[in-house]
């Protein structure tokens, strides 16, 4: 059983032997005790001897404190907290480990404080003791006055009713609190007022008042109030309840301790103090408060968008940002990564269409740390994996604290707050009452045009959002700083407050890219249902040797914002670039996250199409086996003998025979479908027969003057 400081030990044969854990060396090989009923220096044992004893049942733990008390700093008196005090700076002049559990060195610094602060030396062994065996805190040291006098340990006790008297009279009796009172005070406000539900406090002064201050009428049968007896008022229960509980208790009992250090707690504090400089980024996800449709269909609906934002603490400016329709996970955190380190101009060029200057959003850096709550994402190996090949300092939030990184979470509402109204499809209150309007049906935007539109928001945030409570120091004062995001963010960079540190292109692939596998095959190399080829591909004859030898897979990396190109990684330093074959070109300027919902949305179809063709697979058998069975009537009928034999060997001649039939077929039809266009028609070819035999009668008559 592992043994801490202050922990309390009783013995089991004597019980009033409790003893107080003071100190344990560093090698857990002695342990300084005290007797906490009978002050005295502390003196040494064994740990594995004590460890053995609490194995054994000989000793136990205790966790009740005897000397734990509960002190109101408002109703100590100035002597109480001077003579404290002046204790506190006594020990904390002396107590040095492990001297102070020497006798003859604490011997020495008893000496010591007794010259410093003029004290004798059993004064000072006095503060020591007292020390040492009420728990070594600071109000150990208080004065015992609490327990001069006649009254000793009990409140002052009252023969009449204190207060102003009242006004007006009432059929209902006052009296003075007495200990049962209080008893019935504390039990109603810990079962009816202390609870998550928040009730009032006036439900559990009434609910107090039913149970212990009524009794059953005969007549009604219900509780009424026992007139007969004194009754608690509510100004009596309010100002136990107020003598008893600081308002932080309250919330901490009815909200629990997460919610009072989130919307309670004392916000004394900056997250630019905390960041000594640039270089801290906080990174952070929401849900959008958009719909979006696809960008290869706009009539699909794909939902609301993922959105990361990265934020550098010390300036308040966006490093950078994620948009996509992934769920908050590893993948959609490599994009908005890969966003933070880029050139941004080069990444809206590449993947937004559209032209930035490098001042409109000059940061591209990595930071020495990044701040990030304990999103599954974010607390896992694989966001601990790209921290360390960067050389970045990680750091994770407590639990349900989203106030530790609140410039983040703050800029989610300001930006989209601030483009909602210009945007289509945006989430609107209220869309459940009565004729309010479906708002998904108004979606526009695509996931490009949206994150153009973000980006666009960010560069007004960085460059013209002035930060009216920012705490500029003496130094950015003195050179006429103004408080603007991307000023400070250049400013510290200037100074070099902070660690920041560029990255290659190069290096964003290899370190921060989602990487896959993808396949070799005779048509191209298969990756996310498209097909790719390069240089290296089309030189070495990779899809002619997939075709004769068969596929196989290989390693790439890709860029989630653009499925235009992928890249293959050779060796440490060089890479390929594949790039769309050119029937897929109409997919160029799609994100990877559409074309799998566009797959997704496809398979959907087919199965919702499955019935429809697996019920006409039924009806065109169904069709061909009537037709076939028809055939076969029709040749039993005209066989005598009920077979019919095939004839074979005149096949040509048959087939010829056929054609006639079906060209005089196809004349009768022509004639009974249209008789004057029928008869123009056999007309014209019995003119075209008249015309053809008057000119080989013209030729043979040349050919004989010919022989003349």
């Amino acid at each position: 059983m592992q043994l801490v400081i202050n922990d309390l030990l009783q013995s089991n044969q004597n019980p009033e032997l409790v003893q107080r854990v003071v100190w344990i060396d560093h090698e857990h090989s002695l342990c300084f005790l005290v007797n906490i009923c009978q002050p005295s220096f502390p003196y040494s044992e064994e740990t594995h001897h004590i460890k053995s004893s609490l194995d054994n049942g000989e000793i136990v733990k205790i966790d009740t404190d005897p000397w734990d008390i509960n002190v109101d700093e408002e109703g100590l008196s100035k002597t109480e907290i001077e003579k404290r005090d002046k204790a506190w700076r006594v020990i904390n002049h002396i107590y040095l480990t492990p001297d102070i559990f020497i006798p003859k060195r604490r011997s020495e610094l008893i000496r010591m404080a007794c010259e410093e602060f003029g004290l004798s030396p059993k004064t000072v062994r006095h503060y020591l003791k007292k020390y040492w065996t009420r728990g070594m805190i600071k109000n150990a040291l208080l004065p015992d006055y609490y327990s001069c006098g006649v009254q000793q340990m009990r409140e002052r006790v009252y023969s009449k009713k204190t207060g102003r008297p009242t006004v007006y009279a009432s059929s209902i009796k006052r009296a003075t609190i007495n200990d049962e009172w209080k008893k019935f005070i504390r039990v109603s406000l810990e079962k009816y007022y202390f609870l998550r539900s928040k009730p009032s406090l006036k439900f559990a002064y009434q609910q107090m008042l039913k149970e212990y201050f009524s009794k059953i009428d005969k007549k009604t049968g219900y509780k009424v109030l026992d007139l007969g007896k004194p009754i608690i008022s509510f100004d009596q229960f309010y100002y136990w309840y107020r003598k008893w509980y600081k308002p932080e208790d309250a919330v901490h009992k009815r909200e629990g301790r997460r919610e009072f250090l989130q919307n309670y707690r004392a916000i004394t504090g900056s997250a630019t103090e905390d960041s000594m400089g640039v270089g801290t980024y906080a990174i952070d996800a929401t849900i959008g408060d958009i719909y979006l449709v696809s960008s290869l269909d706009r009539n699909s609906v794909i939902g609301r968008p993922v959105i990361y934002l990265c934020v550098d603490l010390f300036s308040r400016a966006i490093a950078g940002c994620g948009v996509g329709i992934q769920n908050m996970s590893g993948y959609s955190l490599r994009v908005a990564l890969a966003n933070t380190f880029e050139n941004k101009r080069d990444f809206c060029k590449r993947t937004l269409d559209m032209e930035i200057g490098d001042e409109d959003w000059p940061i591209h850096y990595i930071p020495h740390t990044i701040l990030a709550d304990r999103g599954s994402e974010l607390i896992s190996d694989e966001l601990t994996q790209i921290v360390e090949n960067l050389t970045i300092k990680l750091q994770n939030t407590g639990s349900y604290r989203p106030e530790q990184k609140a410039i983040c979470e703050k800029y989610f509402d300001i930006v989209q707050q601030h483009i909602s109204p210009f945007l289509s499809g945006a989430v609107q209150k209220d869309y459940m009452k009565r004729g309010g309007q479906d708002y998904r049906k108004k979606a526009v935007l695509n996931l490009k045009e949206y994150t153009q539109i973000l980006v666009r928001c960010i560069q007004y945030y960085n460059n013209h959002n002035f930060l009216s409570d920012y705490p500029l120091t003496q130094n950015m004062i003195d050179e006429q700083i103004r408080p603007i995001p991307i000023e400070i963010f250049k400013w510290g960079l200037h100074k070099g407050i902070g660690r920041l540190r560029t990255i290659s292109l190069d290096a964003i692939r290899s370190n921060i890219y989602p990487k896959s596998q993808a396949m070799v095959t005779p048509k191209g190399i298969h990756f996310g249902s498209l097909y790719y080829t390069c240089s290296k591909a089309v030189k070495e004859r990779w899809f002619s040797k997939a075709r004769i030898q068969g596929n196989w897979k290989m390693d790439v990396s890709y860029d989630p914002q653009s499925v235009a190109t992928i890249y293959i990684r050779i060796d440490r330093q060089n890479y390929e670039v594949c790039s769309l074959i050119e029937q897929y070109e109409m997919y160029r300027n799609a994100k990877a996250e559409e074309l799998v919902s566009l797959k997704e949305n496809r398979r959907q179809q087919e199965a919702e199409f499955e019935e429809v063709s697996m019920n006409g697979a039924i009806q065109l058998a169904q069709d061909i086996e009537s037709i076939v069975k028809q055939a076969k009537e029709e040749a039993k009928n005209q066989s005598i003998t009920g077979e019919v034999p095939k004839d074979i060997k005149n096949i040509r001649e048959n087939r010829q025979k056929e054609k006639e039939a079906m060209t005089k077929e196809k004349e009768v039809e022509v004639f009974h479908n249209n008789p004057v266009k029928g008869l123009n028609s056999v007309n014209h070819d019995k003119e075209s027969v008249k015309v053809l035999d008057i000119f080989r009668k013209k030729q043979k008559e040349v050919l004989r003057n010919g022989d003349d």
